[in-house]
């Protein structure tokens, strides 16, 4: 859970830097790492769950 947090705040700082800097690119290249994470997390709570 830790390390889904601390991702999850890394890719936040990354999109906010990438507006900032107008790096659309890497803007989407942070969500769409997001979400392969959050698959990865909810995938591995429903073992968990098991």
């Amino acid at each position: 859970m830790t390390g889904f947090v601390c991702f999850s705040l890394s890719n936040m700082l990354w999109v906010t830097w990438g507006v900032y800097a107008g790096a659309y690119a890497l803007i989407v290249l942070q969500i769409c790492l997001f979400l392969m994470n959050l698959r990865g997390f909810k995938k591995n709570f429903k073992v968990q769950q098991k």
